[in-house]
């Protein structure tokens, strides 16, 4: 299986662990209720015929309309069929939203990336209020969807997912999320306090989820982050290069 067939299978698995995600006529229509953002509220897995493209973007607009989203969404890879789609969904009025790198790790990982002054510490399901406050103030997200956080993570760390807070003298600056399936390691949430930023603490928490995803026996570790962006720099200085780029095209409603 070459990395962009297992890369798209494991967000298609990871989409799937949203609470109300359904498939749609050869692709996968994800949502989470309570966050409006295209990443947690779009189709992938997208593989139609091409007299089947208008009946897939019926139903998804259908769905995306029951679920009240102010948006469609869709989310296309290397792998989406037909390969015209992007053309479809341009002449229907869909507009380039956002560009991701899907990046793979090259090399073997190096504890000298980890800075000794700095701890982190993985969470329980009983700590999880204070990784996801510091989610939500690192990402600039509205208040109100930490009640949405507070549900989804319990449910990703049943499936096996890892969470990290790293601490700069007891307190709490930063996270990062690992979570794996299909020998394939997938590292989240990777961010600071805005405070704390440009000391390495995203170097160190990535480098400690990565090396975990190495003792995991993941044989395939991956992120993915706004192509171009300073982020992008970040990962490739640790080590990972850029696999594909999917786009997500969204439509207001």
């Amino acid at each position: 299986m070459k990395n962009v067939d297992r890369l798209e299978q494991f967000w298609r698995d990871l989409v799937l662990t949203f609470p109300e995600t359904t498939q749609i006529k050869g692709a996968v229509a994800c949502h989470v209720p309570g966050m409006l953002m295209p990443i947690f509220n779009h189709t992938t897995g997208i593989n139609v015929k091409n007299d089947e493209v208008e009946d897939l973007l019926k139903a998804v607009i259908k769905y995306s309309s029951s679920k009240m989203l102010p948006f469609a969404c869709f989310r296309v890879s290397p792998l989406t069929r037909p390969t015209s789609f992007t053309s479809f969904l341009e002449d229907h009025g869909f507009k380039k939203e956002e560009e991701q790198s899907i990046m793979v790790f090259k090399g073997k990982p190096s504890e000298d990336k980890l800075n000794p002054d700095l701890k982190i510490e993985e969470i329980s399901e009983n700590e999880i209020d204070t990784f996801d406050k510091l989610l939500v103030t690192i990402f600039e997200m509205p208040t109100e969807w930490k009640k949405v956080i507070d549900r989804l993570l319990p449910i990703w760390i049943q499936k096996g997912a890892r969470n990290y807070i790293a601490y700069v003298k007891r307190k709490p600056v930063g996270i990062t999320t690992l979570m794996s399936s299909i020998k394939t390691g997938g590292i989240f949430n990777v961010g600071t306090l805005k405070k704390y930023r440009r000391h390495g603490i995203g170097t160190t928490l990535t480098a400690k989820a990565l090396l975990d995803s190495f003792n995991q026996g993941n044989d395939l570790h991956t992120l993915q982050t706004l192509k171009g962006g300073n982020a992008e720099r970040l990962y490739r200085q640790i080590g990972f290069k850029t696999d594909h780029t999917v786009t997500f095209f969204v439509k207001k409603l």
